[in-house]
């Protein structure tokens, strides 16, 4: 018999478990229940009383009419 010539492996290059050790790692979270109870709300801050708006929508809809 004669032998066969090997053929060079291929080496298939994953991209995801080359890099995963970068990205997938353990997080600490916030625990969104006590903080509710505590009174953080996350998109309430900076907002205008009803009275220091300078124009809104039924004053200007009354000069109209």
């Amino acid at each position: 018999m004669a032998k066969r010539k090997q053929q060079p492996e291929v080496v298939i290059n994953n991209l995801v478990a080359k890099h995963m050790h970068e990205f997938n790692q353990s997080q600490v979270f916030v625990d969104r229940k006590k903080n509710a109870k505590r009174g953080y709300s996350k998109h309430k801050q900076g907002r205008y009383s009803e009275d220091y708006r300078p124009c809104s929508f039924m004053e200007s809809y009354m000069q109209f009419c």
